[in-house]
């Protein structure tokens, strides 16, 4: 594999081909933000470089592709519009796999290996994404607090919210409702 230094300009230009103007001014302004940041507070400027990264990820998938796969063993499109629904009308109570499999007609088995064919990870990893934006938005928008919204997204407690969002933002839920806080602040004055 070759070295950063062995990369030619060409290489580099080839991975962001797909980062939009606008996605180009996001990563920027995250990563000036996550500069400003460290001495504060390092573990929002590790999660801004990590927000800033995921937008410089390469979307390799041709539209062909995209297709392809959508018919090779993943869910039909009213199979993925009626799971989506479901998971987003109940968010703050249990999901299990049976349930999810026996409302598109498939067998658990089937429909766990479709559903990372269509939706690119596990039902359960998406189900904890869709949580934890779930929790995103609640910190945002309420005052409601962590021990309160842990329960609303379906988790057994604040710890347990702690630990899975750590895990998906790189940060703690109180640390990133301060950054939001404070950006929502300075967007403000």
């Amino acid at each position: 594999m070759p070295s950063t230094a062995d990369l030619s300009h060409r290489d580099i230009s080839i991975n962001f081909l797909n980062l939009t103007v606008e996605g180009s001014d996001e990563v920027s302004r995250l990563v000036m933000h996550a500069i400003t940041c460290v001495e504060r507070d390092e573990s929002i400027a590790i999660d801004l470089i990590k927000q800033a990264s995921s937008l410089l990820r390469p979307r390799a998938i041709a539209k062909e592709d995209e297709r392809t796969r959508a018919t090779t063993g993943g869910l039909a499109p009213w199979q993925v519009s009626r799971v989506k629904k479901y998971i987003e009308e109940n968010l703050s109570e249990s999901i299990s796999l049976d349930e999810l499999a026996q409302l598109v007609r498939l067998s658990t088995s089937y429909f766990s290996a479709a559903f990372k064919v269509s939706f690119e990870m596990s039902p359960h990893n998406y189900i904890v994404s869709r949580r934890v934006e779930h929790a995103k938005d609640r910190m945002a928008n309420s005052n409601d607090s962590l021990s309160v919204i842990a329960l609303d997204c379906g988790l057994s407690d604040q710890a347990h919210l702690s630990r899975i969002f750590r895990r998906a933002m790189g940060t703690t839920p109180s640390a990133w409702r301060r950054f939001s806080i404070s950006q929502a602040d300075a967007l403000g004055a």
